[in-house]
């Protein structure tokens, strides 16, 4: 708690050490598994012959991109020095007040951006991070929430893991919102598994990463710092109106859908076209809608913001205060830990809203009690 608010980082990530994907992972997968080797003159984590990230697009390990980074990463002394253990990511909480995070992969969530000629590969790499991952936030189970990685290239071995995964405790289902194996996120190959996760009663929590071998909005730029600011909430964007307009938020009226790190600020523009075309076509070419797009924004759906958005009491003020959740990105450079914290206390908008944003929203979205 902090200055009588209770907080929940809604998105936080692992910092992977490379054992998790040999250590962790099924033996029969063991020889095949992520492991970081020297592709094309560098070293990188690479999983069937392939560096997990893209450098053809918006590259991701130019030397003045990696230089800022680690610059950035200073703050985070004690935790590095730890190699980002549960006790060093506690103390962190601790210090600035922060009860509970909500918490993502890293590597993990850059596997996920390339198609697996093996799925049943990409399954075992999503087993073995699960798996670390409830280990580690097992040292304080009720303050260390972890997300599941899902295969979603296989939508029957994702529905089997979702279930695997709900029984050894995750809070959510991390899904990235790219186009996956020539499929939008939306897509009827999916609908299996979106009927199994409101079956499951978790949310599922929508998150980019950088550089991905699928398509990304950020492949149109030429540096990886421009093509995350596109690639983040562009891609959210476009899962938000497909989940809507195709009838994945009709289909499952109890799913609940989180986006993290994509800002908030584009949330009421982006309510306000798709009312546009509302009001224009209804539901001419979508026939599952059965609701204004602003009624399946507030029944389904999340959105998270950065403590220091300029736009926030904005999008309060002309969507409400019940939708919006708070995040940092913790351990991530670019994040807004800690100061972001500070930032949303300081924000123009009521101590009730600071308080919805901080923790209630988040309560109601994870079921956290």
């Amino acid at each position: 708690m902090r200055n009588g608010y209770r907080i929940i980082d809604t998105d936080c990530h692992q910092m992977e050490p490379a054992s998790v994907w040999t250590e962790w992972i099924d033996p029969r997968f063991r020889e095949s598994a992520p492991q970081r080797r020297e592709i094309d003159g560098r070293s990188a984590m690479v999983v069937e012959g392939e560096s997990i990230v893209s450098e053809g697009k918006y590259p991701f390990s130019t030397p003045a991109f990696l230089a800022a980074m680690a610059r950035a990463q200073q703050r985070f002394a004690r935790a590095q020095k730890a190699r980002y253990d549960a006790t060093s990511r506690l103390a962190d909480m601790d210090e600035y007040g922060v009860d509970i995070q909500v918490i993502y992969p890293t590597v993990g969530g850059q596997i996920l951006g390339r198609e697996f000629r093996d799925p049943e590969l990409l399954l075992a790499c999503c087993r073995a991070f699960n798996d670390w991952s409830a280990d580690y936030c097992s040292a304080d189970p009720k303050r260390l929430r972890w997300a599941a990685m899902l295969p979603v290239q296989a939508t029957d071995l994702a529905i089997e893991e979702a279930r695997r995964s709900a029984e050894k405790g995750c809070v959510s289902f991390y899904l990235r919102p790219n186009p996956v194996a020539g499929r939008n996120l939306h897509d009827e190959a999916n609908l299996p598994l979106f009927e199994e996760i409101e079956r499951l009663g978790l949310p599922i929590s929508i998150h980019d990463s950088g550089s991905p071998h699928h398509p990304s909005y950020g492949d149109r730029m030429e540096s990886h710092t421009a093509g995350h600011i596109l690639a983040h909430p562009f891609e959210a964007m476009s899962a938000m109106a497909g989940l809507i307009w195709f009838g994945v938020a009709e289909r499952y009226p109890k799913l609940r859908i989180v986006h993290v790190e994509a800002d908030a600020g584009w949330a009421p523009f982006w309510v306000q076209r798709m009312e546009q075309h509302w009001a224009f076509s209804r539901d001419a070419e979508h026939p599952h809608m059965k609701m204004a797009p602003l009624d399946y924004f507030k029944r389904n759906f999340w959105v998270a913001a950065r403590g220091d958005e300029m736009t926030l009491a904005s999008a309060i003020d002309l969507l409400g205060d019940e939708h919006f959740v708070f995040n940092t990105d913790y351990p991530h450079p670019d994040g807004t830990f800690p100061w972001g914290i500070e930032s949303l206390e300081k924000q123009p908008i009521a101590e009730e809203s600071i308080r919805r944003v901080f923790w209630d929203n988040a309560a109601e979205a994870f079921l956290i009690a």
